[in-house]
């Protein structure tokens, strides 16, 4: 190893070692010591490693294309919150938010790039490596604050879109900071962060869906630059292009009809059962299939619907017209008594479809977990 490579994966040890210790005590979590601290590391790298990538590439044309991209990552949220409906930010555009918020937030971004674009002057595995935990963890940092350990969602949102969504992406921006410069990942990264700051309505999406498109986001973006900026178009076939767009949408479709199914925001979901009121019908831990578009109910159906802020699955056992209004009288079969309350059609969510048995094993085991440390 050369003395200049021991020297860059010397200080990316130290650096990693850094982040971690800041990360363990607590401190990566305000935004505004983060800013402070890749500011001091972009600039004392930038004074210690003078020499810079030769970039061989049209910047415009990568800058356009991340411009692109990021614009349509911003486009697909809004659209489905259509759907799913927009809640208000906490966080209102302001002075205060200015200087809380956006000021650091864009601090971190650029100077994390700066950061990633010295230390891969060495290109050897380890360095990169080394330098995709570094640049993860800063970029984590960002949503740190958000999710935590209070219950199982905010704990997914930690694990998936904080932790294992930052990295996925830092492997994307190791992969082109030498080829295209860091300029194009910082004004991505820019607008797909700064939008939670700046405009007033967030869509209400499911946390499962946020960690799929953010993982998936940056397959997306390698390939299309690993296929059109690196290649002559003419060498590529239309058969080609079209066997790999049938490929991906397919994949797409699959995953992203799971996870319209888990969040049960569309016609048809899932439920994992919590609790014994349909034991030997539908078990405590079993995963139910339900459908929203069963417009005649019958005596006898098994149907999902809404008390309070509970989603309740039980049978339907009466129903009763009166003045025009449906009135559905339900029991769960494992209880002894019928429930003290009638169901409106209002209240009703859908119709259980099947169910398969102990799928939904894993999920209660980590929510009594939660359950138990909150």
């Amino acid at each position: 190893m050369s003395k200049d490579k021991a020297k860059i994966y010397l200080l990316e040890l130290v650096i990693a070692v850094l982040l971690i210790i800041c990360t363990l005590s607590g401190l990566i979590k305000s935004k505004t010591f983060v800013a402070c601290l890749t500011l001091l590391l972009a600039v004392g790298l930038s004074f210690y490693l003078k020499r810079e990538h030769i970039l061989k590439v049209n910047k415009n044309n990568i800058l356009v294309t991340m411009i692109i991209f990021g614009v349509l990552y911003l486009a697909l949220f809004y659209t489905l919150g259509l759907y799913t409906g927009y809640y208000q930010q906490y966080n209102r555009f302001g002075i205060k938010t200015i200087i809380d918020y956006i000021i650091p937030v864009s601090i971190i971004i650029i100077c994390t790039e700066q950061i990633r674009s010295k230390l891969l002057l060495d290109e050897s595995l380890k360095s990169k490596i080394l330098v995709v935990i570094i640049c993860g963890i800063l970029d984590s940092s960002i949503y740190l604050n958000v999710y935590g350990f209070k219950n199982l969602d905010s704990f997914l949102g930690l694990i998936g879109f904080a932790g294992i969504c930052s990295i996925v992406n830092s492997i994307l921006y190791t992969y082109m900071s030498p080829k295209y410069g860091k300029k194009p990942i910082i004004v991505y990264k820019l607008i797909t962060t700064l939008y939670l700051y700046i405009i007033p309505i967030t869509p209400n999406v499911y946390m499962y869906f946020r960690v799929f498109v953010r993982m998936l986001y940056p397959l997306l973006i390698y390939s299309y630059l690993e296929r059109y900026m690196n290649m002559d178009k003419d060498t590529i076939s239309r058969k080609t292009r079209k066997t790999e767009a049938i490929n991906y949408g397919i994949g797409i479709t699959i995953i992203l009809l799971f996870i319209a199914l888990i969040s049960c925001k569309f016609t048809y979901g899932v439920l994992v059962i919590g609790s014994k009121s349909m034991t030997g019908s539908i078990d405590k831990g079993d995963v139910i299939f339900y459908s929203g578009k069963e417009k005649t109910l019958q005596k006898g159906d098994v149907i999902v619907f809404q008390k309070d802020d509970l989603r309740i699955v039980h049978r339907i056992i009466d129903i009763k017209n009166i003045n025009g209004e449906f009135r559905y009288y339900t029991k769960g079969d494992a209880n002894v008594n019928p429930d003290e309350l009638f169901v409106k059609d209002n209240m009703v969510i859908g119709k259980v479809l099947f169910r398969i048995r102990y799928l939904g094993k894993p999920t209660l085991w980590l929510r009594s977990f939660f359950d138990k440390e909150g």
